[in-house]
């Protein structure tokens, strides 16, 4: 048996020290340097996934700040609740995720300013809002606010806000990957030299132990490869994703708004052709935008039905068709110098809030890979979204263009009123010219009726003969008589002819002043300054006309007997402070004292209408600030007689004696001079004196010219519907009524020549030119 020198068995101990410790610590290091590049490569994965999450959450916040506005914009133009559900759903996130934004960029105090700025910013920008739709729900003033550009700014600072954060974050991104690839190069490549030096060595002292090394190495080397596949892949659907949204930012129609989409989608994915529907409301689907079709291609298939075709199928399964190796005849791709048939095509449905609003179609002249699939899938939603947000702005712009369309109705309508008072005119003047006769009538009648008295003894001999004029004259009145019930009845009809008028004439008239408003305010600012100048013109026009059909109606309605009185117990407290609350600041915009005496005597409640004795209380104070120059206007609460007596003084003009009764009656004043210089119908005080007498009470005037005047209003201390008047005669029922003839005897009335009959009256004309004729 043999045995080994020691030199042989030293040898072959270096040798397995060698073959042993040498791998050993070889992989020992290759280990913890694959540890140490896999471990730097996840951190820089962490931190650009970090800086695609807080892009993300910032574009997400911008397009809450986007809704925020959208809805406020939407329910100021049309006053329409429904407008504000972008915006009541996008207000409470905001500020939450700010604070996640905070949270991510916490390491960056650059990006925390920007935030804060953002905050302050926003939170400045959303009292504003709160302030300008709480305007529009009471009706106050919210244009002027809104038309200063105060809220623009601050939007347009949050977007530029927004738009630094975001491109900063992008550069951190670009420069954290630029450093990782850059350091993964080194780092390989200086283990390529350790490890061809250590494969060197291997090699020299046994090639099994380099291969088992070498394979191993292949195998990272594979894993990271394919790990540096992922990241590419997932940084460019984010990319994408980021293009698009920059693409669709700012387009306000569908048209613009697909080919921009299209244009992204042929231009990232390598498209040669495309084509975008949108879903009707009807289901069907209709094409608004194209990309590189022929003539041929776009004449063809518009609009598709609900499952017609491919595209219709994937809109109502909601899924993705992929298609390859498509018919030659499937579609077709030119270009100025030739031709080509499209080898795949991708279908996909595009869906806002889980609801499918279209689809996308894609041709491609080569083969379709895995990650087309992959983006249009992710892309659907924010294509979905954009669409819906497109037609939620043309929505808007429809509403626009029909109250355009309603103003102009409104000028028709205003032409066909003015036509109609001009006929109404006419008709006054022949019901005017028919009383005068009558009265002519009744005057000879009386006359008669007198001397027939004187003779009544000397015709009893002639009573066979005079039978026949007696028979005649009593035909003759009741004539008469039937002429005047038709003239009483004639003013009735006109009464209710001008409360319903007054009704149907509000309706569209309080729709067309709400309209005028908005277009005097152009709040989109597409309006020139002729075209608000025309807009406010109609606005004070229609304002001057509401007024005057609300008082055609309280004065139509008192005389037609339809005013309803609502008795309850009224606190003279709440009175004076509500007409305090009315009428303090008009006192103050004029310079006016206004002052409120209340007597220690006047009882703290009395039994009245509330709403006709404020009625006639504000009219009458209204009256004494429009007459007021300078001094003041005093309202005089006491208990006079045991009535309750409401006084309204002012330092005013004054009026004259013989001008005092005449300022009650309906459509006149004073002189022609305060219609001209203080403007009014003329029927405030002759409603207010109708309303007193209804409530059971008076109304009276004393004045002095240059020194004002008083008007006193006294009540019933407790109302009573058996003891109130009857309904009073209004100076335009006065002008219609027949005077009732005064009976004599049959033996008189013979001996009476029988008098003309007087002109014919139609039931309508009557009371509608009688209407007007008080008006002028």
């Amino acid at each position: 048996m043999n045995r080994e020198s020691p030199l042989d068995q030293k040898h072959f101990s270096q040798i397995l020290k060698r073959n042993l410790s040498l791998p050993l610590s070889i992989g020992v290091f290759s280990a913890i340097f694959f540890i140490a590049i896999i471990y730097y490569l996840l951190k820089v994965t962490q931190w650009v996934e970090h800086t695609d999450r807080v892009i993300s959450e910032a574009n997400a916040n911008f397009r809450l700040v986007v809704d925020l506005e959208t809805g406020m914009r939407g329910y100021l133009l049309s006053g329409n609740d429904s407008f504000l559900q972008p915006y009541e759903r996008a207000l409470p996130n905001v500020e939450p995720q700010l604070d996640e934004l905070k949270n991510l960029v916490s390491d960056s105090a650059v990006q925390i300013r920007r935030l804060e700025r953002i905050e302050a910013v926003h939170r400045e920008w959303r009292q504003y809002a709160s302030q300008v739709i709480e305007a529009r729900r009471s009706g106050g003033d919210f244009q002027t606010p809104l038309s200063d550009g105060q809220g623009k700014s601050r939007i347009d600072s949050i977007r530029r806000d927004y738009t630094d954060f975001i491109a900063y974050e992008e550069q951190m991104r670009a420069e954290r990957t630029a450093t990782a690839s850059r350091m993964t190069v080194v780092f390989v490549a200086a283990f390529l030299i350790v490890s061809l030096l250590l494969s060197g060595i291997m090699a020299f002292f046994g090639r099994r132990e380099l291969m088992r090394l070498s394979a191993t190495y292949t195998r990272l080397l594979d894993q990271q490869a394919e790990h540096t596949d992922n990241l590419e892949r997932q940084s460019w659907f984010r990319s994408g994703q980021n293009q698009l949204s920059e693409a669709v930012i700012g387009q306000a129609t569908l048209a613009p708004l697909g080919q921009s989409i299209l244009q992204f989608l042929a231009r990232y994915l390598g498209a040669a052709a495309g084509a975008l529907y949108v879903r009707l409301d009807d289901g069907s689907l209709e094409r608004v935008a194209d990309y590189a079709l022929d003539d041929e291609g776009r004449r063809r298939r518009q609009r598709l039905s609900p499952g017609e075709g491919l595209a219709g199928q994937a809109v109502l399964d909601g899924r993705l068709v992929a298609l390859d190796q498509l018919p030659l005849d499937y579609l077709k791709v030119n270009s100025a110098l030739g031709e080509r048939q499209a080898s795949a095509a991708l279908i996909v449905p595009i869906e806002n809030d889980g609801r499918v609003n279209g689809v996308v179609e894609l041709g491609f002249l080569r083969a379709l890979r895995p990650q087309d699939e992959e983006l249009l899938t992710l892309i659907a939603d924010s294509i979905g979204s954009s669409v819906e947000a497109a037609r939620y702005r043309q929505r808007l712009q429809q509403v626009l263009a029909e109250t355009q369309q309603l103003n102009e109705e409104l000028q028709v309508q205003q032409e066909e009123l003015r036509t109609a008072n001009e006929e109404l005119e006419e008709q006054s003047q022949a019901l005017k010219e028919s009383q005068v006769h009558l009265e002519q009538q009744q005057a000879e009648l009386e006359q008669t009726n007198e001397q027939l008295s004187e003779q009544a003894q000397e015709l009893l001999q002639q009573r066979d003969v005079l039978d026949d004029r007696n028979n005649r004259l009593n035909e003759a009145q009741q004539l008469l008589e039937d002429r005047a019930r038709e003239l009483e009845r004639a003013s009735q009809y006109k009464s209710e002819f001008l409360a319903n008028m007054s009704h149907e004439l509000r309706t569209p008239l309080n729709s067309s002043l709400i309209l005028s408003k908005l277009l005097a305010d152009n709040p989109v600012g597409n309006l020139s300054a002729e075209q608000v100048r025309y807009a406010e013109s109609i606005y004070s026009a229609g304002n001057d006309l509401l007024t005057l059909i609300n008082d055609i109606l309280d004065i139509s309605k008192v005389e037609a007997g339809m005013l309803e009185i609502r008795p309850e117990q009224m606190s003279v407290r709440r009175l004076v402070e509500a007409l305090k609350t009315a009428f303090e600041p008009v006192a103050q915009n004029k310079g006016v004292a206004f002052v409120v005496e209340l007597d220690a005597r006047m009882p703290p409640t009395f039994f009245s209408d509330r709403q006709r004795v404020e009625q006639i209380l504000k009219n009458l104070l209204s009256n004494a600030f429009k007459f007021t120059e300078h001094g003041q206007v005093t309202l005089r609460l006491s208990l006079e007689d045991g009535q309750p007596s409401f006084a309204v003084s002012d330092t005013g003009i004054g009026i004259a004696a013989e001008q005092q009764e005449l300022i009650f009656e309906a459509f006149r004043q004073a002189d022609g001079a305060i219609t001209r210089r203080y403007g009014g119908t003329g029927l405030g005080l002759s409603i207010s004196r109708d309303l007193a007498l209804l409530l059971g009470g008076a109304l009276s005037v004393t004045s002095q010219p240059g020194e004002g005047s008083t008007f006193t209003l006294r009540l019933p201390l407790e109302y009573q519907e058996a003891a109130a008047p009857g309904l009073p005669v209004t100076p335009m029922m006065a002008q219609t009524a027949m005077p009732t003839a005064t009976p004599v005897s049959l033996a008189t009335l013979a001996a009476t020549p029988r008098p003309p009959a007087p002109p014919p009256l139609t039931e309508a004309a009557a009371p509608v030119g009688s209407a007007v004729g008080a008006a002028r």
